[in-house]
């Protein structure tokens, strides 16, 4: 008998070349290659699920601030003597209101041309100051009014009494500082 060993499958021989336990490696190592991969991609993946859901945030938050302009123009009250004037070079939280086009082109929220809730009267830390409060953002919202245009009812009547037209951006920031969304709206109000 030449060969020491002998079985129904046929192996037969001391030394082996070792083809199936580097097939086996080869296997291994490519399994390992994709599961990184795949983890890869899945946190890349959470990634950017994380940001889609805090540019939403912020989508959400620039609409609150538009909705907050636009309330306090509409709670001004109809008489031509109510109507907020817009400033002409340096607005504050006290005349909110700009000429359009005139705030400065890139004004920043820590400037205080920008306005909050807050702005207007309400008392922080009120009741209507927490129901107002828009929750899971870095910053809350902000915005710009400014007079686009006033139509007067008459050329002859009283020149206080029209249709004037604001536009209203608002700036929203999400839970991250790095995300914002900036929406704009024009709003018209008439007053007697």
């Amino acid at each position: 008998m030449k060969n020491k060993f002998s079985c129904a499958g046929g192996f037969a021989g001391r030394r082996q070349s070792g083809v199936v336990l580097f097939l086996g490696l080869m296997l291994l190592l490519m399994l390992t290659l994709l599961g990184a991969v795949y983890f890869q991609d899945a946190i890349v993946q959470g990634r950017l699920a994380g940001n889609f859901k805090d540019l939403g945030q912020a989508f959400e938050a620039s609409e609150a601030g538009g909705r907050w302009g636009a309330s306090w123009l509409q709670s001004r009250g109809g008489g031509a003597l109510e109507r907020p004037w817009p400033c002409a070079l340096e607005c504050d939280q006290s005349s909110p209101v700009w000429h359009i086009g005139q705030y400065p082109a890139e004004p920043q929220p820590s400037d205080g041309l920008w306005s909050t809730a807050n702005s207007y009267g309400i008392d922080p830390g009120s009741d209507e100051d927490l129901l107002m409060r828009v929750p899971l953002v870095h910053d809350q919202p902000r915005y710009i009014m400014e007079q686009q245009y006033f139509r007067r009812d008459d050329l002859a009547g009283d020149p206080q009494k029209g249709l004037a037209y604001y536009r209203v951006t608002a700036r929203g920031i999400g839970q991250r500082s790095n995300s914002d969304a900036v929406l704009r709206s024009v709003v018209a109000k008439r007053f007697e």
